[in-house]
């Protein structure tokens, strides 16, 4: 195994959860500042009840329904929204709109920022054979200036409802539930010509590149079932690019990639801590595939960079794990151990601590099955923690197997931080922003719940 491969290979290949919501409090000590040399970071607006939120560089509206409420839609025409959580989507609620009195519209604008260049936009449908419904951006004259839809088992992406284009039936056999499927539009404008580029249930390659003409007009979210019953859920517009095209993969999704697609800061923390059960692997080549948590100091959340990067985890050997740390002024992991031997089913407790008084940080990582504690402290003055998520990540840079040979079933539980004013919580579900990469159709995708603070993943 290469050590000096760098860990922060997760922008690119990882599944991927950012734990960035609830409101900013507190202020920052940027890395490497001298101690006791405060600056505040600028306040980003709550992320309310809707689920949406505007960032100054632009907004992200995510509606995942885990609070049972309409995340801010509201009824244009047509039978009133309802949320439900049967059917569901892989455990999230989803909203269940009907045309059993007309055309159902429904309309959202909480958080949306207006003129920007680049947009994008997902969503699952659960959509039958003998059902129509779309979603996308509109105007205020509730019109579709981009958007997706299934009519009849047929996905169609287009400008507006007559200009529509046909990209094929619902995928088969890929990661996403039975039934429904999953669909990203990436929108750039470049010389002031709008196009939208389609993926459904993958992103290896686009299905569709669409000519928007009149994307720049949008100022909201749109939902319209013409027939029957659909339901929708995982619902997510923002100016980040959600849809990462990686060559020779399939299905992926994840939260964010890091420190570029938070929405939130979390309130100042000094301690991430997880519960990491690895019930299960097998991988052909050690150090390629590893499952971890990260936590991120002020510079390291609103910036792309390796420095105020926490990250602590386990890289997957041939009978054995290797628990590793990243100090946080770049993205070389340093090493507990060359070599842990543990029993496939291991429990392990996961820290990562800032204790001011200290000046440092405490990476801690406890197997309880086999009692083995490993503790590394590192000198620190860079203020408290504002980001933080969780990952699994593959390295097909160094890898010399398919990535369907590396085997992994785990889970990270019992996710919650202790901000600086000693308040211990876990974290809301509706704080990420979905991406998508690529990965076999054989992994399971699982989403992070708030209850009980945990969440699967598995490569089998």
């Amino acid at each position: 195994m290469n050590h000096s491969r760098r860990a922060f290979f997760l922008s690119m290949f990882a599944v991927a959860a950012v734990l960035l919501s609830s409101q900013f409090l507190g202020s920052a000590v940027p890395f490497g500042a001298t101690p006791g040399l405060t600056s505040s970071p600028p306040r980003i607006e709550p992320i309310g009840s809707t689920g949406a939120v505007a960032a100054s560089h632009g907004f992200t509206f995510v509606s995942n329904f885990e609070n049972l409420k309409l995340d801010g839609w509201t009824r244009v025409s047509g039978a009133t929204p309802t949320v439900v959580t049967s059917p569901n989507y892989i455990g999230e609620p989803v909203l269940n709109s009907s045309a059993s009195n007309g055309n159902q519209v429904d309309y959202a604008t909480k958080g949306f920022k207006l003129g920007q260049s680049q947009i994008s936009f997902e969503v699952a449908m659960n959509a039958g054979s003998s059902t129509e419904g779309y979603f996308g951006i509109g105007s205020s004259s509730s019109n579709f200036v981009a958007l997706v839809g299934v009519v009849d088992g047929i996905v169609y992406a287009g400008n507006n409802l007559t200009s529509l284009q046909k990209i094929g039936p619902v995928p088969e056999g890929t990661a996403y539930p039975a039934g429904w499927v999953y669909m990203i539009a990436d929108i750039t404008s470049s010389h002031d010509q709008w196009s939208m580029v389609v993926y459904v249930d993958q992103t290896y390659t686009a299905n569709a590149t669409i000519s928007v003409p009149n994307v720049g007009k949008y100022t909201g979210a749109l939902i319209e079932t013409t027939s029957g019953t659909i339901y929708y859920s995982d619902i997510t517009v923002s100016t980040y690019q959600m849809a990462i095209n990686i060559s020779g993969y399939n299905n992926m999704e994840g939260y964010g990639q890091g420190s570029d697609l938070y929405v939130k800061l979390l309130p100042a923390y000094n301690n991430l801590t997880a519960v990491m059960t690895l019930n299960s692997w097998s991988v052909p080549q050690a150090g390629i595939l590893s499952f971890q948590i990260n936590a991120m100091n002020y510079t390291g959340t609103t910036q792309s960079t390796c420095v105020g990067f926490f990250q602590l985890g386990m890289w997957l050997g041939q009978g054995y794990i290797e628990p590793w740390y990243v100090p946080g002024v770049d993205c070389e992991p340093s090493f507990f151990t060359s070599q842990l031997k543990t029993p496939q089913g291991t429990e392990l407790v996961l820290s990562v601590l800032f204790q001011p008084s200290k000046h440092q940080i405490l990476f801690i990582e406890n197997d309880v099955t086999i009692s083995k504690k490993f503790e590394k402290a590192i000198p620190y003055d860079g203020g408290a923690f504002y980001g933080a998520y969780t990952q699994m990540e593959f390295q097909p840079c160094c890898a010399s197997y398919p990535i369907g040979d590396y085997k992994l079933q785990g889970s990270i539980f019992g996710l919650q931080i202790t901000t600086m004013k000693g308040k211990t919580m876990q974290l809301p579900a509706n704080y990420m922003v979905p991406f998508v990469l690529d990965a076999p159709s054989s992994w399971v995708l699982e989403y992070y719940q708030s209850t009980p603070a945990g969440y699967n993943e598995s490569s089998i």
